[in-house]
């Protein structure tokens, strides 16, 4: 089994003239992305950091990201990477309990960096890119020019840890996922086997932040596996994700639902080809089946969708692209990937009933860093109790009902947003829907429907209603039904918080115009 080192020396022994990464206008080949990871590995290095250390990436989408996580494999230091989006309440949650002996920054991040920096228990020195850095800290760019453009990469072994991803921290104190080399591996192995990816041959687009699973470890640590060259987009842009998909040839892409939705309404057939692409990936959120089964007409690639998870590496379930498919399937398990539905005991429950999806196999990763407690109540023999209920049916196809933590209990009725929302793009006036539940006094809480109109479409809130009666049980139907102009989104990721709490808080009028 490879380590994460010995994938970037294979690719600049193997294929050092081919690009690795597109940027904008820059390439950057294998060889070249080998010497500045090893510029900046050095000057790590000589700050003091060494195998083991933590050391947080709090950087945007950019190439810098990736040649700082990469320059930590080759260090032996831990890289944990950092939504960019985190502000000084959530940066100080993460290092004031991770036991970071780095930072990463550029100058727009460090900013917010310096107004915590007193707070914190330690010292944190910053390196700072793309900015002056201030007084204790490391001009990183210029740091690098210096430093010496070869490294003796620090001798991993597979269950080394490998990096440290951060839950969000809503339900609490954010958690440090640690991932080894081994689970990586593994999880590149086993995506490369089921997508039928050749080493050398394939071009990914990543428009996903670098700072999340998916961005990371499922997008450009797999496209560094199968040596492949990446094109790097630092946020989103509908326009300019349909332009490099034909400018640059690209041959996959893995996306969230929204993003589809954008794609679908964005692309104009006189302008945008997608028919380079072979391999198409959608998780995270529920899928529009209209939406998908429509970008699939446009490009010609079936789109698979993916369940996986921070926890287990990656894309664990997999829809097939051929034989058998079953729509809102999340899929059949990939590779080493084993899939248990447990009740609350933990218990196995038969073929057809619902529970909570447990995840087994290599790509299982150790637990929480540092939280001994949280890790004996989500890892256990059988793998990791992912909070996600489902069902797997017969021919061994899961299905995922929703959240544990998402269910809306009315009147003792159990509501599952996601199929309410499945159904509400179906209507197919629908662009972007989130059920959510708002308190109430007689039965707790209350389904209420959040829906974003397809552009070009009169859609009314009376329409969608009676849709849902003739689609759904009378008590899964959304008590109401708001129309907004605009959906909170973060990392292409509807942001149902920010939805639940407007809703608390008086109303929705912040996301309509005017």
């Amino acid at each position: 089994m490879e380590t994460l080192p010995q994938i970037l020396a294979r690719n600049v022994a193997l294929i050092p003239d081919q690009t690795f990464l597109i940027w904008e206008d820059e390439r950057i080949s294998h060889a070249e992305f080998g010497r500045r990871t090893a510029r900046m590995a050095n000057v790590l290095g000589a700050a003091g950091i060494g195998p083991g250390d933590r050391v947080g990436l709090y950087l945007p989408s950019t190439p810098m990201m990736a040649v700082a996580f990469w320059a930590c494999q080759r260090l032996g230091a831990v890289p944990a990477p950092i939504s960019a989006m985190f502000r000084q309440s959530e940066l100080t949650a993460i290092l004031s309990s991770s036991r970071i002996r780095a930072l990463v920054t550029d100058a727009a991040t460090q900013a917010y960096f310096d107004t915590i920096r007193a707070d914190l228990p330690g010292d944190v020195p910053a390196f700072v890119t793309g900015g002056a850095a201030g007084a204790g800290d490391t001009d990183l760019d210029a740091a690098m020019k210096d430093a010496p453009d070869s490294f003796d990469d620090h001798p991993a072994t597979p269950h080394d840890t490998a990096a440290l991803f951060f839950t969000s921290g809503t339900t609490g104190r954010p958690k440090a996922i640690e991932q080894t080399h081994f689970n990586n591996c593994s999880s590149f192995r086993d995506m490369m086997v089921a997508h039928g990816t050749q080493y050398g041959r394939e071009t990914y687009l990543c428009a996903v932040p670098l700072f999340t699973n998916f961005g990371l470890t499922v997008t450009l640590n797999l496209c560094a596996y199968t040596g492949g060259t990446m094109v790097l987009h630092e946020r989103w842009d509908t326009e300019r994700v349909l332009t490099d998909i034909a400018r640059h040839k690209a041959s996959y892409f893995g996306g969230t639902p929204t993003m589809y939705v954008y794609m679908v309404g964005g692309y104009d057939p006189a302008r945008h080809d997608l028919t380079s692409l072979r391999v198409c990936t959608t998780g995270g959120s529920p899928v529009p089946q209209p939406v998908i089964r429509r970008f699939e007409e446009l490009s010609g690639v079936k789109v698979s969708q993916v369940y996986g998870a921070t926890e287990t590496c990656g894309q664990n379930v997999m829809e097939p692209v051929a034989g058998l498919r079953k729509p809102g399937a999340a899929g059949l398990p990939v590779g080493s990937s084993r899939i248990l539905i447990v009740d609350e005991d933990g218990q196995p429950m038969p073929v057809g009933e619902v529970g909570e999806v447990v995840i087994g196999g290599d790509c299982v990763t150790p637990g929480y860093a540092d939280d001994p407690e949280a890790t004996a109540a989500a890892f256990g023999p059988d793998g990791w109790r992912s909070g996600d209920l489902g069902y797997v049916d017969a021919d061994g196809f899961l299905f995922i009902v929703d959240r544990k933590k998402d269910v809306i209990i009315t009147g003792g009725h159990n509501i599952y947003p996601l199929e309410v929302e499945s159904t509400l793009y179906q209507h197919g006036g629908v662009s972007i829907c989130a059920v959510v539940p708002e308190p109430d006094e007689a039965k707790g809480e209350i389904p209420v429907a959040v829906v974003v109109p397809l552009e070009g479409r009169e859609v009314s809130a009376d329409d969608l209603m009676a849709f849902c009666r003739d689609n759904l049980a009378a008590y899964k139907v959304p008590r109401r039904i708001e129309l907004i102009d605009d959906m909170p989104v973060e990392a292409a990721k509807i942001r149902k918080r920010d939805l639940v709490e407007a809703l608390k808080s008086g109303g929705l009028d912040k996301y309509r115009k005017g």
